[in-house]
């Protein structure tokens, strides 16, 4: 059985096979196959539609069979990497803390580490910086855009609803690292899926800042979640197509002008290294194995495609620039205590029915809650709310001096730290004549 630990494994000038998959050409070849059937010309040049149903099926089963079989492929894995790499060095550590830390023991002097836009990443990057490395991430740096033009899943191009959808290929496929010339930086890329039978790792890249990373960084560092081991490497280009499948929208509701400046790894100039490049690859638990035992479990469906975030209606107020925000995200860094509340939430079900793995994360959402008002009670905050019939009737009887003081701020204030109402909030009026009286009368 596995404990909880991150296993590390690091390789030196290894054949580890890395693969990328893109967006395929032939996605701008369907949709203009679309406009001639449409426009009645022959159906025979016309591709066959995705499947969606399939699609979900399928994806579902390799997820729930991961799920079920995690410690057997953790096991397979590591059996696997010791056979084809005799070199290969094993270190195991608790959680994110120790993976920062086997970071900056192998990350020399440099203090500049270079990330993709991987939540599985994001989890590391607080301590990080915490530990004095300066984290760029590449992903930002790919476009420029001037001026955000989707908004909403309304702004949209509904590609799914059409049942036309992006394809994803293989673009690339890399031996260990390239005898490249390398610059003396760190690259920390979270991994898509990986292959439990023969170590193969799949990434999903919609630009070239993975490929151009692994190709000049001195030292890359594959971080892997528990949720991307599958058993075979077939399983890994599945899983991680469909998340290019069921994201693709999610991605462009994530195109906007950068809120700040930072500086890419190309501005640095930084120095040629004469060093061979060394190649690390860490297995993170950070909190994955624990829920699999437990009535969360099917959080570890997930295959990180974000369509939970296109429909769902406070997902503006879950923005971080330093994290990527979903429904699910919302709910794990919760349950793995790295923030306070779930309550944002207003159990609309919309992420439950994007969901392509049908994770009830509404249901979840109120188990979690449920669990916490059990162990630590119910919040003064939460009694006050839950109770707005005994707040209105006290309004009413001191009206209209609670008018006045609702809109003082050394009342509103101390309110925002009680109840959690934003101080700016504009607050419903109270009459001493109620309605109902005035109805009686």
């Amino acid at each position: 059985m596995f404990s909880h630990y991150i296993l590390s494994i690091s390789f030196y000038m290894s054949d580890l096979p890395i693969w990328i998959i893109e967006p395929e050409q032939s996605e701008k070849r369907d949709l203009a196959a679309d406009r001639l059937v449409r426009g009645a010309q022959k159906s025979a040049h016309v591709p066959s539609p995705t499947n969606i149903k399939e699609l979900k099926y399928k994806i579902k089963t390799l997820r729930e069979n991961a799920r079920d079989n995690i410690d057997s492929l953790i096991t397979k894995l590591q059996a696997s990497v010791s056979e084809r790499y005799p070199s290969a060095r094993v270190t195991i550590a608790a959680d994110q803390f120790s993976a920062v830390k086997y970071i900056s023991q192998n990350a020399g002097d440099t203090k500049i580490i270079s990330t993709n836009n991987s939540v599985t990443v994001q989890e590391l990057r607080p301590e990080l910086i915490k530990t004095g490395f300066t984290v760029i991430n590449s992903y930002h740096h790919e476009f420029e855009v001037k001026e955000k033009k989707i908004f909403d899943y309304w702004d949209l191009p509904r590609l799914l609803d059409k049942n036309l959808s992006s394809t994803f290929g293989i673009a690339a496929k890399i031996d260990g690292l390239p005898g490249l010339h390398a610059k003396d930086y760190v690259s920390l890329l979270g991994v898509n899926a990986v292959s439990a039978e023969d170590g193969t790792i799949i990434f999903l890249e919609h630009f070239s800042n993975i490929l151009k990373d692994i190709r000049q960084a001195g030292k890359v560092v594959l971080v892997i979640g528990l949720d991307k081991i599958v058993p075979t490497s077939a399983d890994a280009i599945f899983q991680t197509q469909c998340m290019g499948v069921f994201g693709m929208e999610n991605i462009l509701l994530g195109v906007e002008p950068r809120p700040v400046k930072t500086t890419s790894i190309d501005e640095l100039a930084l120095p040629d290294i004469d060093k061979v490049r060394e190649l690390h690859v860490i297995i993170l638990d950070n909190g994955r194995h624990k829920i699999v035992n437990t009535k969360f479990k099917d959080i570890f469906l997930c295959i990180g495609c974000r369509a939970c975030n296109k429909h769902c209606p406070i997902r503006h107020s879950l923005t971080d620039p330093g994290f990527i925000w979903t429904p699910k995200t919302y709910l794990t860094q919760f349950l793995y205590g790295r923030s306070e509340s779930v309550d944002v939430c207003l159990h609309c079900e919309a992420c439950r029915i994007e969901c392509p793995v049908d994770i009830d994360l509404p249901y979840l959402m109120w188990q979690v809650k449920l669990d916490f008002v059990a162990k630590h009670g119910t919040s003064l905050s939460h009694k006050m709310l839950g109770r707005p019939e005994i707040l209105a009737k006290l309004g009413t009887v001191a009206a209209p001096l609670s008018n006045w003081a609702m809109h003082q701020k050394l009342v509103r204030v101390p309110m925002e730290k009680i109840t959690g109402i934003d101080k700016r909030t504009g607050l419903p009026t109270f009459h001493r004549r109620t309605f109902r009286k005035r109805i009686k009368k």
